[in-house]
């Protein structure tokens, strides 16, 4: 999909426009790609005989000197690159590479910026760092960013849209917050993370009603409360995990389905009752 966006793959049907103008494909363009698109691919398209400075300025045709060594020296910064400044991005490893492609579509920033799967050979705080960035430096241009991932939490965690693809079709375009929380199938929900599905049978009372919104529910809508009058649930604790950000409750409603929930301390234990209530989202 990335590649036709960007004009690297001829169109069988439809079209791509950009600002009102036809994206055109290899069959129409000499070289291949948009001018106003800049893409990141999972091949690390870097000058590998250049250095790693050298890489970046040479996105930066047409501006003076002094512009190229600020710029240049901003983006070596952000992706920590300094120290490799002078080497040729042959010699270096494959996250190096990336993070080289990277400072290389940063450094003119585009109207449209196609990343796949940009951060995979990167740790964690560099990546929030390099999307922290992208995300002021597209709000001040207006730049569209697509990121393609196959992490959830990658998603979750960078995107203000998610669109859910398989096999090519569109299974489920939304905000975030509403692909997460109210995904159009079992599919979009098992996608996204764990969940669990509530059935009237589970509740305590035969008043509580479901949301009609809602069909899948995830762990952390899942707040323990002390009263059985107070919950839409009651469960019975049958292991639990420490995941650093607290401990993870695997239990089993009345009628045998399992459900999980958190908490941020460890005074349940294993076979005790538990009371929850569901907020709905």
């Amino acid at each position: 999909m990335l590649k036709c966006l960007y004009g690297l793959e001829d169109l069988a049907e439809g079209e791509i426009t950009i600002d009102g103008k036809r994206v055109l494909g290899p069959a129409y363009n000499l070289i291949p790609g948009h001018e106003d698109m800049r893409f990141v691919s999972q091949d690390f398209y870097v000058l590998d005989n250049h250095t790693v400075e050298e890489n970046i300025k040479d996105k930066l045709a047409g501006y003076t000197d002094a512009y190229k060594e600020k710029r240049s020296r901003q983006l070596l910064k952000l992706l920590d690159l300094a120290t490799f400044k002078d080497l040729r991005a042959v010699t270096l490893s494959s996250g190096q590479k990336q993070r080289v492609a990277i400072a290389r579509s940063l450094a003119e920033f585009p109207k449209v910026l196609l990343l796949d799967e940009p951060f995979s050979n990167l740790d964690l705080p560099l990546r929030d760092k390099i999307f922290t960035y992208i995300r002021q430096e597209a709000a001040k241009e207006h730049t569209a960013v697509v990121l393609v991932t196959h992490q959830p939490e990658e998603a979750l965690r960078y995107a203000d849209e998610v669109a859910v693809m398989d096999n090519g079709k569109l299974i489920q375009h939304d905000a975030t917050f509403q692909v997460y929380y109210q995904p159009k199938n079992k599919q979009v929900a098992a996608l996204m993370g764990r969940f669990f599905v509530l059935d009237k049978e589970d509740l305590i009372s035969s008043k509580t009603k479901l949301s009609d919104k809602q069909s899948y529910i995830r762990p952390n809508q899942l707040q323990i409360v002390e009263s059985k009058a107070a919950a839409h649930i009651q469960v019975r604790v049958t292991n639990i995990f420490f995941n650093g950000y607290g401990f993870e409750y695997f239990a089993e409603t009345k009628n045998g389905n399992s459900i999980y929930f958190y908490s941020k301390d460890n005074a349940i234990g294993i076979d005790d009752t538990v009371f929850l209530k569901v907020n709905w989202y």
